[in-house]
């Protein structure tokens, strides 16, 4: 093989490292959401609770096609380097059809306020009913710094959580009160981390392009490299 192929050879093998790391970075993140911050993905709209297992689904068949991808390069199989580009094609159509239908859930940012807010409410609501939605509330002060749903005001009798340090003596008068209310606070929280998964897939899938491309050119130079030695 040229130069060219080579360069190319050695292109896809580094490429599928850093897919390999994108792909655990997204199961990593998927897995934070769904087992440690459970409780707080609770106050999003039903259609996001599966979102972190979207992300932990789809980071296994990057890590995995990424493998493919890196035997497919060393190995110089055609067969493994067109099936690795076809599935890197496939998961970016994947990819961009839910990033276009979670763009066109949360796009308005009034409606997503107001949706985090009423499903933090019903929670709320059923603190004395239910040990596990007063665990999910008093877990979501504590961890987001924040008080009830729209302030200290929502409760008659703040609990220790509504403060820093979780202060036993915790009250409306305390210095360390915490404020802004829990639904703000679930609101910015989760915006911000949309951009980031947002900005994460995005640069996932311009390199799993990239990738595809690439993948299918060496394939194509691995196999016009065979007939020309057959044919020699």
């Amino acid at each position: 093989m040229g130069c060219a192929t080579g360069l190319v050879k050695y292109f896809v093998f580094l490429a599928n490292l850093i897919f390999a790391l994108a792909g655990l970075a997204l199961i990593i993140i998927g897995c934070l959401y769904k087992f440690h911050y459970s409780e707080a993905s609770a106050a999003l709209p039903s259609d996001f609770s599966l979102a972190p297992w979207l992300s932990i689904i789809i980071g296994g068949i990057v890590f995995v096609t990424a493998f493919l991808g890196c035997c497919g390069a060393v190995k110089e199989s055609t067969c493994m380097l067109t099936t690795y580009a076809i599935i890197l094609l496939t998961i970016f159509i994947v990819q961009v059809a839910i990033g276009i239908y979670a763009f066109l859930q949360i796009k308005d940012t009034n409606e997503f306020r107001h949706s985090i807010r009423q499903n933090y409410q019903k929670a709320f609501d059923k603190r004395d009913q239910t040990p596990q939605a007063n665990e999910t509330i008093q877990l979501v002060q504590s961890v987001m710094h924040c008080c009830g749903v729209d302030g200290p005001d929502d409760w008659n009798y703040l609990p220790p959580t509504c403060c820093e340090n979780k202060d036993k003596n915790c009250g409306k008068a305390s210095s360390n009160l915490f404020q802004i209310g829990c639904s703000e606070a679930l609101f910015t929280f989760f915006e911000k981390s949309f951009k980031i998964i947002g900005g994460v897939v995005i640069g996932v899938a311009a390199a799993e392009i990239i990738g595809a491309v690439f993948g299918l050119c060496l394939s194509s130079s691995i196999r016009n490299h065979y007939r020309r030695n057959i044919y020699a």
